[in-house]
């Protein structure tokens, strides 16, 4: 089923990755050159955490997804409760993900983090307890194959971006 036939009505929450999905990075081979050496992975890290205000913009350049943005404003409308949900390595990059999630999406949506992408099912499982609703009352919007399936095979709807329409 694509999400613009998806009944919101139900939902409750609204998850999102942010690389690839909210935040589109320019150069397509952003993890391949962040770790061509030491230097690079190292100073991708510092500068992130140095200009978490322009990182995603001046150093790592990323474009919001319109399509995502009028889908989030969709969800505003039904008072659905919205997270981006971020598998990273390191937290130095954090603040510019929320910074970047708030300048281009708004700044009522919580960016949080989880180690790896498969420990994003325990993310969800926390903000269901603390938002005490349902597997069936929360979506996921992601681009990591693998990441949508483990997340499926144990309940959560899912939605790849990359299926989405306008």
């Amino acid at each position: 089923m694509r999400l613009n036939e998806f009944n919101l009505d139900n939902i409750k929450i609204a998850f999102f990755d942010f690389d690839e999905t909210l935040a589109i990075h320019k150069d397509k081979d952003f993890i391949k050159h962040r770790n061509e050496s030491e230097d690079k992975r190292l100073g991708y890290y510092l500068n992130a955490y140095k200009n978490p205000d322009t990182f995603y913009e001046d150093i790592e350049p990323c474009v919001k997804s319109e399509i995502l943005y009028n889908f989030i404003n969709e969800l505003r409308n039904k008072n659905i409760k919205i997270y981006c949900l971020s598998g990273m390595k390191y937290s130095f990059h954090l603040k510019a993900k929320q910074n970047f999630v708030s300048k281009y999406y708004g700044d009522d949506i919580e960016v949080l983090s989880t180690t790896t992408q498969e420990s994003k099912l325990d993310g969800v499982k926390i903000i269901q307890m603390l938002n005490n609703c349902n597997l069936n009352e929360m979506i996921f919007i992601d681009d990591n194959k693998n990441t949508i399936k483990h997340l499926k095979n144990n309940g959560i709807r899912v939605f790849d971006v990359n299926d989405l329409e306008e």
